[in-house]
């Protein structure tokens, strides 16, 4: 009997593997790592180890606990084969490439806390696969093809959910359903086309991450002021302008804050009453001044003002925010004297900085590794007439033997040439196009090597007007103008009008005779207009 028991022993120990988990759910996992092309994953598998070292897993009293495949590059239909863990709490599938609807094999997850399923290519409605997964705290599906027939019907079934991940799910208003969701503690409603109902936010007392980017905002929702426990809250790529923002002087918890990409022409006055905000992002919007609003934020420590309107000097009274690590004001207009006092991360590339201004303020300093200011713009845009067949010069103002030229077609084509200006010799159709010159800028300095690049704002080759008789019928009135810019012409087709900024950025493009310019910030600008007989710019001021 004894000699039959160790032979049993020896056997099982000899023909047969122990794992750690089932036999059940070691397939269930090859079968996940199969239909998803493991053998393409970013980290594979070692299909003959023990699941324990599996990338992703976590095992706990014999048990598939937790499944985080996230950016792994798995492809294919969702995975049919979770519904084999029962005991399943985590499971992050979230940033690879899965297509087809999500099985509803995984209803029995009943177990789970935690599901991530965002940027894939998942299509159809989860909600019958979802709706019985009523003990998650946190749920992500955003960022798929998913098309809900009612969003309602899924959202009553979390009342425990903390984490809820809606982006770009088609949503045009804030789900009423969300009022009920009391524990929430981080929403994510970004890329959708929200733009009304936002009194279901008022209930969510708790929450602490707010994501509205990327929608149809007009103003910020008053609703907002009721989440004083507000720590995040993303605003960027809507169309809010400075005087809407009343509600925010009530979120004193907020540290990280983002406007970007909207219709600011001014700081938000409101913004001085946020003493605890450590992040702040205004980047691509239309502020040209009012740096003082924000001198009160002295816990401030980063702050983005990239693609705006601020020109001349650079603006000081941001030195006066003590700590203030990191100033970002990419693509701006300033130019002049550089603060000695600026911190350690500070850039300024893609202003109008010259070469002596950077070469004097490096000369004082010590090396900055971290001071971005190469390449720097200069010149305007311009736009020369030319006839097909007669010849054209392209010029720019930098000269001298210390510069290394490059001129570029399309503004990314290589050409050739590399002198300070470009002489066509006989225009043809081709090069009817835009053109940039780059400007190279060696120096070696007792601590830093200098080198810098600038780049010309585009000139524009474009066909010549026919006659005189075309100049003097094409005019533009009034100028200086007010809410309405007129062309005036008797004889010209107009096709298109394009207006740009003193940046060469088109601010906006017509068809009409008559422009509204009203919601334009004061300033000078470019009309071009273009009719069947080439283009004609004219300087207006908006006043």
């Amino acid at each position: 009997m004894k000699k039959l028991l160790f032979f049993i022993l020896i056997s099982t120990y000899t023909f047969g593997q122990s794992w750690s988990i089932s036999f059940a759910e070691r397939s269930a996992l090859v079968n996940l790592f199969n239909t998803t092309n493991g053998e393409h994953w970013s980290v594979k598998w070692d299909l003959n180890k023990d699941p324990r070292y599996w990338f992703g897993i976590k095992i706990k009293n014999g048990t598939v606990r937790e499944i985080n495949l996230s950016g792994n590059a798995l492809q294919g239909n969702f995975p049919v084969s979770l519904a084999g863990f029962s005991k399943l709490e985590k499971l992050d599938l979230s940033s690879n490439q899965l297509s087809g609807e999500v099985s509803t094999a995984i209803s029995g997850l009943t177990t789970l806390v935690r599901l991530d399923l965002s940027n894939n290519r998942l299509t159809g409605d989860p909600t019958a696969a979802l709706l019985t997964l009523s003990n998650l705290k946190e749920m992500s599906v955003g960022n798929n093809e998913f098309i809900f027939a009612d969003i309602e019907t899924l959202l009553q079934n979390f009342p425990n959910i903390e984490v809820l991940d809606l982006s770009h799910t088609g949503l045009t208003a804030v789900p009423q359903k969300i009022s009920t969701l009391t524990k929430l503690k981080a929403l994510n409603l970004s890329n959708n086309s929200i733009s009304q109902n936002f009194n279901p936010l008022s209930t969510l007392l708790n929450l602490k991450e707010l994501n509205l980017s990327g929608n149809q905002l007009a103003e910020l929702p008053t609703e907002l002021s009721a989440l004083t426990q507000l720590i995040s809250l993303n605003l960027s790529n809507n169309a809010i302008s400075a005087h809407t923002t009343g509600s925010l002087g009530q979120l004193k918890n907020l540290e990280w804050l983002s406007f970007a990409g909207n219709q600011m022409i001014n700081f938000p006055p409101q913004l001085s009453q946020l003493a605890a905000l450590i992040h702040l992002n205004l980047s691509d919007n239309k502020i040209s001044s009012g740096f003082e609003t924000i001198v009160g934020l002295q816990n401030l420590e980063q702050i983005y003002l990239d693609k705006n309107l601020i020109t001349g000097d650079f603006p000081n009274a941001l030195l006066q925010l003590k700590k203030l690590q990191m100033i970002s004001l990419n693509g701006n207009q300033l130019s002049g004297e550089i603060p000695e006092t600026i911190p350690a991360l500070t850039f300024i590339d893609n202003n109008r900085y010259t070469k002596q201004d950077l070469k004097t303020f490096l000369l004082k300093n010590q090396p900055r590794t971290d001071f971005i200011y190469s390449p720097q713009r200069y010149d305007e845009p311009k736009t020369v007439f030319a006839s097909l067949g007669n010849p054209a010069t392209l010029t720019q103002s930098l000269s001298g033997e210390e510069y290394q030229f490059a001129w570029f077609k399309n503004l990314d084509q290589r050409t050739p040439v590399q002198s300070e200006n470009y002489y066509i010799s006989s225009i043809e159709d081709e090069d009817y196009t835009k053109y940039t010159c780059e400007a190279y800028y060696f120096e070696v300095l007792p601590n830093e090597l200098i080198e810098l690049s600038f780049f010309r704002e585009p000139v524009t080759i474009e066909k010549s007007l026919k006659t005189a008789e075309v100049n003097t019928d094409l005019t533009i009135y009034p100028n200086p103008a007010t809410d309405v810019i007129n062309i005036r012409t008797y004889k010209l087709n107009i096709e298109k009008v394009f207006i740009f900024d003193l940046s060469g950025k088109l601010i906006m493009t017509e068809t009409s005779k008559k422009i509204n310019i009203n919601h334009l910030p004061s300033a000078t600008y470019i009309i071009s207009i273009k009719t069947s007989e080439g283009l004609k710019s004219f300087k207006f001021i908006k006043i």
